[in-house]
């Protein structure tokens, strides 16, 4: 049995803009406070998926403030202590969903939610 579409005429392309990737660190003393950490100098490129009014919603009376939706070639390891830079804006990873397409390409879907004033750690 294939694992791939025979019928397949292009490879999926990402091309609606890039992020900068960076995890949380927490600090040890005290009061938790968080920082973000550069993980690498890499861009990761993406799709811009349409947010449903639902998800919107919903999220809104959780005080959660859901802005992004994108779509990713898979990369299994980020996950919710994550965020991402988009020109200068920085959102959290609320979710991300691991899936193969229906031509056989692994692909993430990460919704993303707003992440303001964060400390960057400068990398020396």
């Amino acid at each position: 049995m294939s694992h791939f579409n025979l019928g397949i005429t292009e490879i999926p392309t990402y091309l609606d803009g890039k992020f900068k990737l960076y995890e949380i660190i927490q600090s040890e003393k005290g009061y938790p406070y968080e920082k973000l950490k550069k993980i690498n100098d890499n861009d990761y490129f993406y799709n811009q998926l349409s947010l449903s009014d639902s998800i919107v919603f919903e999220n809104k009376k959780r005080d959660k403030k859901i802005v992004l939706k994108i779509r990713i070639a898979q990369d299994r390891s980020i996950n919710s202590q994550n965020v991402l830079e988009i020109q200068g804006n920085f959102y959290k990873v609320f979710n991300i969903y691991h899936f193969k397409n229906s031509d056989g390409y692994f692909e993430s879907d990460i919704t993303l939610e707003e992440y303001n004033n964060p400390e960057v750690i400068k990398n020396d």
